[in-house]
């Protein structure tokens, strides 16, 4: 049975666990392997004077750990520098070269914060690089993915055409969310993700828990 490969670009530590946290434990329990990269650091956060940077490398640990990420890549974008520059791009696609993902996830177009806007356009800018034949360097091109989603955090979506029931990971993604006790101190994260997946079980489905994502790519439709 081939592996899928799934690819989750995180702006800062714990976006991809409110996003679609849910979905990357799914797509683990299924038996894929799951990449996430993270362009900058949380020290870049407001929070950045109060905890060390040591403490956020180990939520960062072990918010993975809990969620079953394969490989947490974790770049250097210093504060202020996204929109990423063409190095930060050219890191993108050799990721996305050797990782050859099937699915992708990444910020929703509309996203309110900036750096996620950003990181979104990064992405897209990416995927069409890695996949181009003309472009040699950092390996071979790579086949389109089948599926790329676009998940919400700041912006909640107001059309979404994807829908993922995580009823049976909704304890986990609380759980990895509660790794980051930086973040839970600041607000109750955890008790925001288990709502925004209720209210989108209820009404996708009636009830039940689910994320919920912007199509960016022609494949469409609900994974059971």
């Amino acid at each position: 049975m081939k592996v899928i490969d799934v690819l989750v670009l995180s702006p800062h530590p714990d976006d991809d666990v409110i996003g679609c946290g849910g979905s990357i434990a799914k797509h683990v329990r299924a038996g894929a392997r799951v990449t996430v990269v993270i362009p900058a650091g949380r020290e870049r956060s407001m929070l950045a004077e109060s905890y060390p940077g040591e403490t956020f490398e180990a939520e960062t640990d072990a918010a993975n750990n809990m969620l079953g990420v394969h490989r947490c890549v974790k770049l250097t974008a210093p504060f202020g520098d996204l929109p990423p520059d063409r190095g930060f791009l050219t890191e993108l696609v050799k990721i996305m070269r050797e990782v050859r993902p099937q699915v992708v996830y990444l910020p929703h177009a509309d996203d309110d914060d900036l750096e996620h806007q950003a990181v979104h356009q990064a992405g897209l800018t990416a995927l069409r690089t890695a996949q181009s034949q003309f472009v040699h360097r950092h390996g071979l091109a790579m086949p389109a993915p089948k599926l790329v989603l676009g998940y919400e955090v700041w912006a909640p979506l107001s059309r979404f055409q994807y829908v993922e029931d995580i009823g049976a990971q909704l304890e986990t993604k609380v759980a990895a969310m509660r790794c980051y006790q930086s973040q839970l101190n600041h607000r109750s994260w955890d008790e925001g993700v288990r709502g925004l997946a209720a209210y989108r079980g209820l009404i996708t489905s009636g009830g039940g828990y689910a994320e919920v994502f912007q199509v960016l790519s022609p494949a469409g439709g609900r994974r059971d």
